[in-house]
This record gives C-alpha cells, structure tokens and sequence, in this order.
C-alpha cells in the first residue's frame, strides 16, 4: 500500500527517477537547453526537471514556459529563479555584497526545499545539476542522502570560462569533486573536466577515469531531416534561386561568424550568386553587421534573428552549406560540442567546422564536411569555395552526414544518461 496521502507511484518512479536541475531549459534558447529538453523527452518517464520561470540574466519572465511546459511529456515543476540574477551581481562596495548573499541564500533555500521535497515524494534516486557553477552547492547536502547519486552535465564552457558566481575558478573544482558521476559531451569536455579533477585531487586521477562517462551529444531524427526549401521563406529573404551559406547559432565571438564574413566577401566577388543567411541573436550581432557593411557585402547577407523553434528546421533547409568556423578565443572560451553541426547534417547539408573545443567530435574532416583552423580567414574561404564549386564533394559530404546524424540518435544518448544517474 502507498503512503497515506501519497499517490501510488508510477513505473518510473518505483524504478527510481532523475531530477535533472537546469537553468538552461525551453523555452531558454541554445546548445544545453536542447540537450536537457530531449534527454528528458526520451528518458522513459523518469526524468523530473526543475526548471526556472525568470531569466537568470535579468530576471524577466522566460516568454513561453507554460505553453512548453503544458506540451511537455514529462513532469516539470519550476520556480521562479534557480540563480541570482546576473545583473544584480554587486561590482563594489560591501552592502550591495550583502544584499546579493541574502538574495542567493533565499534562492538556494527554495531550491534546496524543492529538490528535498522531489526526493522525499518523487522517488528521486539522482541528482543531475545542468550548470556546474550556480548550482555545485547543492552537492554537499546531498551527500547526506546515500541512496541519491551526485551527478553533472559538463558541456565545456562552464570550465574554461570565468563567471560571475566563480571568477577565480575555485569553487569548480570542489562542485565537481562532489559528483559521483560526470558526464562529458566531448573528448574536449572530458580531458579539460580530468585536469580540473586533478588539480582539486592529485591523487584521484584513476578515480576521475571512472567517474568520467562521455556521452556525446546526439540529434533527435524526428525533428530534423532534410526536406525542401520553403518558397515563401525564400521569397521573404530574397534568395530565391541563390546559392545560401547558412549559420544558426547564438551570435557569439567564438562561433567564428566573423571571420566566415571575411571569407565570403571574397566568395561572393567569385560566385555572385552566393547569399549568407545568419539566423539567431547574441551579443556579437551589431558588429557582425557593420562588419558585413565594411565588408561591401551587406545586401547578400540575411540576419534573421530569432526564428521561431517550429520554423529552425526550414531555416536549416534554406541552406546549400552550413557554416560555424568556431575558434577559441583569449579567455579560454570555446565551442564545448557543437550540437548545431549534427542538426545540420541531419537537415541533409555539409558544415564547415572549426578545429577548437568539441567541435571534432561532431565533425570530422572530409566525412561529414570540412574542418579548418577558425582563426584562418583563409583556410575558412578555401573550404567554403571547395563547397561552392565541387557539387560532388557537396553531395558526398551531406550523404555521410545523413549516417553520422543517425548515429547520433538521441534516444540512444537518453539510454546512457538514465544508465550514468541509477545503473
């Protein structure tokens, strides 16, 4: 019999569940919010999210959430903030410190009640915290929980980069330290997540081997396939008839859009017919656009924005070529995988890829498109040429992408992920 006033449990639950935390979740756009969104999709019913209603950034509603969530085939439950919102972070002075460490300390107690309370009545037998850094605090009260295992996505950028909450890096090394199980979503991800472990242990180096799964970053093949080009979005884009390179990604100085700019100014004085479709928004937007300007070439470049998600595949499809030539920059920051590679391919197009971070993971040279130095504007404009010219080398390239995207179907990535957290 089931606890009085508590509903019988569900074959999910008896058979233990996974609370997976994640700030970056739908309708949150980007590489780990699909991950953890598909993950819990195809997890078998026993993946419970929680998730926040307000952006992090700066603490406005998520636009969204409760159509997501009542389309949703999993259980969500949500607060209204998982962090301090990063706009609130104190520059100076020991009052506004204060004030932010009451607000984070009221956050982490309702975050703490809700994952308390999940595993009290949810049948919650892992914890897998999404973002290292603002929710790594959470694993030393967990440890008082023997029968829930510690668990963390890793996907790169939370190492390599500094942050509000750790901008000296220190507190990294305990959060991971404090995982039973870390899951890495490239070799990139795994070697840097080793080290980091290393330097916390340096004596856990064969622990850290085992506690290191890698789980690469799949593609969901009922979403993205290839199909054709939508008539209305190419007249409404005006590149009807023209050969497209085409990007989707946050737009970002590390994506390389920059320099595919560079290249293409020289592509395009060759092949005239050739357009640039640049979907998505980020912080690097504005100069991408006056540099297209400076370039001459800003009338045969198309910077959408923000496209609707049931719309991202037909976007994926206006393209002859994708193009991300992501690079490491200065400060450590890179590509941790490079999920929008694997969708490319999976919407029948070859990719041009940088050779930083993740990125040959998902992305091999001359299998499933071209990978080049995304620091070399040149190697970037041979590789979008060969692309240009070779419609053999174009054909070859998308059909071996087709195979690498069906390797990476997402309902085997779940299966691994659900084995990490209660295998």
């Amino acid at each position: 019999m089931p606890a009085r006033g508590r509903p019988a449990a569900a074959a999910g639950e008896r058979r233990g569940r996974v609370l997976l935390v994640a700030n970056n979740f739908p309708p949150v756009r980007g590489g780990s919010a699909v991950v953890y969104d598909t993950i819990a999709r195809y997890g078998d019913g026993r993946v419970i999210v929680l998730a926040a209603t307000h952006s992090y950034a700066d603490g406005l509603p998520l636009i969204g959430w409760r159509e997501h969530d009542r389309q949703a085939a999993y259980p969500i439950r949500r607060l209204r903030l998982l962090r301090t919102v990063l706009e609130a972070a104190p520059t100076a002075g020991w009052s506004a410190r204060a004030r932010f460490r009451v607000t984070d300390l009221a956050i982490r107690a309702r975050v703490l009640a809700a994952v308390l309370a999940l595993i009290a009545w949810g049948g919650v037998r892992a914890v897998c915290i999404g973002e290292l850094v603002s929710a790594g605090w959470l694993f030393p009260v967990l440890r008082l929980f023997p029968f829930v295992r510690r668990v963390v996505y890793m996907h790169g950028e939370e190492i390599t980069t500094s942050d509000g909450y750790d901008d000296d890096f220190s507190r990294r090394g305990r959060y991971v330290a404090g995982a039973q199980r870390i899951v890495a979503v490239s070799r990139f991800t795994r070697a840097a997540t080793a080290r980091l472990l290393a330097r916390e242990d340096p004596a856990g180096g064969e622990d850290a081997g085992r506690r290191i799964v890698l789980i690469e970053n799949g593609v969901d093949p009922q979403r993205f396939r290839p199909g054709p080009k939508r008539a209305d979005l190419l007249d409404y884009y005006g590149i009807a008839g023209a050969f497209v390179f085409v990007t989707v990604c946050r737009l970002l100085e590390k994506k390389g859009i920059d320099h595919a700019l560079r290249a293409f100014a020289t592509i395009v004085a060759e092949f005239p017919d050739c357009r640039f479709l640049v979907v998505g928004e980020g912080g690097f937007r504005d100069r991408l656009v006056v540099l297209a300007a400076t370039l001459g070439v800003a009338e045969r470049v198309v910077f959408t924005g923000l496209v609707a998600e049931e719309e991202l595949v037909d976007h994926y499809r206006l393209g002859d070529v994708f193009v991300m030539p992501n690079r490491e920059l200065a400060n450590g920051d890179t590509e941790g995988f490079g999920l929008v590679f694997l969708e490319a391919n999976a919407c029948g197009l070859p990719v041009v890829a940088g050779n930083a971070g993740g990125s040959p993971d998902a992305v091999s040279d001359g299998v499933n498109g071209l990978v080049v130095d995304g620091r070399d504007v040149g190697a970037i404009t041979v590789a979008m040429r060969r692309l240009r010219e070779d419609a053999g080398l174009r054909a070859r390239l998308a059909a071996q992408g087709l195979d690498v995207a069906a390797a990476a179907d997402w309902r085997g990535k779940a299966g691994a992920f659900l084995e990490v957290c209660l295998g």
